[in-house]
Parts: structure tokens; C-alpha cells; sequence
């Protein structure tokens, strides 16, 4: 089994740096590596049809979506949870 590309957009990377607890939503990001299988906590389909997956870790979600023909997973955005 391939590893999957897990590509984080800039602004995801940026808040990613800021948190105080990063190793969760890391860990999460190295499973996704590893099994692009792993659905989120829940699921909603976006305006262009695709499956966006948000997973909660700890005090934050993580909105992200599988390319299963790129064998790419897309991190779409990371959110405090308390702002949702």
C-alpha cells in the first residue's frame, strides 16, 4: 500500500503553527497518510459535490476531502471549535 499525499492549504499550515496543542491533529494528518480510508466525525457535501469529512480533535476540526483518483487528501481548513 502507497502512502497518500496529505496537502494542507497555507492558511491550514499557518494556523497549524499557532495552536497549543498540535501532536493530535499531527498524529491525525500521519493516519491520513497512511489510510486515506479514516472517515471524520461528520460529513457534508460541498457546493461542487464533494465529500468534506470533519473530523474533531480535541479543541479543534479538521475539514478535509479525499481525491481517491489523485490519491490526494486536501486539508481544507483547520477551526477552533468554540467558533463554529
Amino acid at each position: 500500500m502507497t502512502d497518500t499525499l496529505v496537502y494542507l492549504h497555507n492558511h491550514v499550515a499557518d494556523r497549524l503553527k499557532k495552536i497549543g496543542r498540535q501532536e493530535p491533529v499531527e498524529t491525525f494528518l500521519d493516519r491520513l497518510q497512511v489510510n486515506s480510508e479514516i472517515v471524520g466525525n461528520y460529513r457534508f457535501t460541498d457546493p461542487r459535490g464533494r465529500i468534506v469529512e470533519v473530523k474533531i480533535l480535541g479543541r479543534h476540526a479538521l475539514f478535509f476531502f479525499k481525491d481517491p483518483f489523485a490519491n490526494i487528501v486536501k486539508v481544507l481548513d483547520l477551526r477552533n471549535v468554540e467558533s463554529l
